[in-house]
C-alpha cells in the first residue's frame, strides 16, 4: 500500500496575523510605561525641601573601647554602692546561765548508836556462816578463871580453806569487861566456845570464824568472835620467826557468869 506524504504546512503552527498588532501595542505600552517610572524617579535627587525633615542614620553599635570603659565601671560602681550601705551589727548570742547544784554537805560525826548496838562488817558477816566451814569435835573442858579461860586447846588442826590451824597462845588475855558487853546473859555452867582467827602485826587477829560452841544455838562462838578485835595472841614460830598470816584456834571456857564491866 503506497502512502504519499503530505507536504508541511507552517500556518498551522505560526501566531496569527491578526494577533501581531495588539501584541505591538502592548510592548510598547510596557515599556512607556518603564520609561515614565524612570523620569519620575529622577526627580527626586535631593531629600529633604526647605522647611521639610531630613533623613538621620543612627549607628546603634558602640565602639570596644567604650565597652571595656563599661565593663570596668561597673564593678566600682557595685563597690561604691557596698561601702555606701551601712552594716548591721549582727546580736550576739544570749548566754544561758548554768544552774550549778547546791553543795551537799557530808557530816563527818559518826552517827550515835543505840545502846547494845553491834558494827559488824561484810567479813564479819561472811565469818558467820557457819555452813563453809569445817566443823571440829569438842575438846574437853578445861582452863580456869571466874569469867573464863584465855588458854587455848593444844594441838593441830586444819584451817579454812585447808591451811594450818596452830594452837594460841595469848599476849594478854582479855578482861572481864572487854568480854562482858558481847556475851549473852543466862549461860549454863559448863558452856565452852571456840573461834578461829588470822594473826596480823602487833598480836592482833582478824578474820575469826565461829569453829563450835556449847550448847548449841548459845550464841556464845557468835559473842567471842565480835570480841575477838581486843584479843592480843602470839603468833606461832617456826624456827623462832613469827608466822603472821597464820591461822591459831582460840577456846573459851565459861564456869560462871562475867562480872560486872566494872570488877563488882
Amino acid at each position: 500500500m503506497n502512502v504519499e506524504a503530505q507536504p508541511f504546512a507552517p500556518s498551522r503552527y505560526g501566531a496569527s496575523k491578526r494577533d501581531r498588532p495588539r501584541a505591538i501595542v502592548l510592548a510598547a505600552a510596557v515599556c512607556f510605561a518603564l520609561a515614565a517610572i524612570v523620569v519620575r524617579m529622577g526627580d527626586y535627587i535631593e531629600f529633604g525641601g526647605e522647611g521639610k525633615g531630613q533623613l538621620t542614620a543612627v549607628n546603634l553599635s558602640q565602639d570596644k573601647g567604650e565597652e571595656k570603659k563599661a565593663e570596668r565601671e561597673q564593678p566600682e560602681k557595685k563597690k561604691a554602692v557596698a561601702q555606701k550601705q551601712p552594716v548591721q551589727p549582727q546580736p550576739e548570742p544570749v548566754r544561758q546561765a548554768v544552774k550549778i547544784p547546791p553543795r551537799v554537805i557530808v557530816p563527818t560525826e559518826s552517827p550515835t548508836l543505840p545502846p547494845g548496838f553491834i558494827v559488824m562488817s561484810r567479813k564479819d558477816f561472811a565469818a558467820a556462816d557457819i555452813g563453809k566451814m569445817a566443823k571440829a569435835a569438842p575438846p574437853a573442858a578445861g582452863g580456869a578463871g571466874d569469867s573464863g579461860s584465855g588458854g587455848a586447846s593444844a594441838g593441830v588442826g586444819e584451817g579454812p580453806g585447808g591451811a594450818v590451824l596452830y594452837a594460841a597462845q595469848w599476849y594478854r588475855e582479855p578482861r572481864d569487861a572487854e568480854l562482858a558487853p558481847y556475851l549473852p546473859a543466862g549461860r549454863a555452867p559448863g558452856s565452852w566456845a571456840m573461834i578461829a582467827c588470822r594473826t596480823i602485826q602487833d598480836y592482833h587477829v582478824e578474820d575469826c570464824r565461829e569453829l563450835g560452841e556449847s550448847p548449841p544455838g548459845s550464841g556464845l562462838a557468835r559473842a567471842l568472835r565480835q570480841a575477838a578485835w581486843q584479843f592480843l595472841v602470839r603468833p606461832p614460830r617456826v624456827d623462832g620467826k613469827p608466822q603472821l598470816g597464820t591461822w591459831v584456834r582460840i577456846r573459851f571456857d565459861f564456869r560462871q557468869p562475867a562480872k560486872d564491866s566494872d570488877g563488882r
